[in-house]
C-alpha cells in the first residue's frame, strides 16, 4: 500500500511540475523581452541625454556663455570639513554662520553623522578658495554689529 502511494504522489509531483513548467515558459519568454527591451530604451535614454547636453553645450557657446556644473565635485568628508574650518582659523559657530546652517550641523559634519547637501557643498568649495583675511571680512559683514 504503501508502494501504491508513493508511486500516486510521484506521479502527481511530475504532472503538477509539468503543467507549472507549461505555463511559466511563456511568462519567461515575455520577461526576455521586456528586459531586451528595457535595454534598448536605456540606451536611447543615454544617447538623448548626450546630444541634449551637446546641444546645450553649443547654444552657450554660440551665445558665449560658459556652462557650470550645479554641484560641484567635492568630495567632503568628517576630517575634510575640520581642516578646511581649522585652515581658516574658525570656530564651529562662525562656520555655521558663514555657511547659513546652525552649528549643531556643522558638528553633525565632523563628526560624519550626517553630509552636507549640494548648495552648501557650493559654499564650503567657495570658502576653500579664500585666505584668512577674506574669511574674516566676510564673517565681519555677515556678523551684526561687528565692524573692525
Amino acid at each position: 500500500m504503501s508502494d501504491l502511494k508513493q508511486v500516486l504522489s510521484d506521479e502527481i509531483r511530475r504532472l503538477a511540475r509539468k503543467e507549472i513548467k507549461q505555463a511559466v515558459q511563456p511568462l519567461q519568454a515575455t520577461i526576455v523581452s521586456l528586459r531586451r527591451q528595457i535595454s534598448e530604451l536605456k540606451k536611447l535614454y543615454s544617447e538623448a541625454n548626450k546630444k541634449a547636453e551637446n546641444y546645450q553645450k553649443q547654444a552657450a557657446a554660440a551665445q558665449g556663455i560658459e556652462l557650470v556644473d550645479e554641484e560641484p565635485k567635492l568630495r567632503l568628508n568628517a576630517a575634510g570639513i575640520v581642516r578646511i574650518r581649522t585652515k581658516l582659523k574658525l570656530t564651529q559657530s562662525e562656520l555655521a554662520q558663514l555657511l547659513d546652517v546652525s552649528m549643531h550641523t556643522v558638528s553633525s559634519w565632523e563628526k560624519g553623522k550626517s553630509y552636507p547637501r549640494a548648495g552648501v557643498k557650493a559654499r564650503i568649495c567657495a570658502l576653500r578658495g579664500l585666505g584668512k583675511k577674506q574669511v574674516k571680512a566676510l564673517l565681519a559683514k555677515t556678523t551684526p554689529g561687528t565692524e573692525k
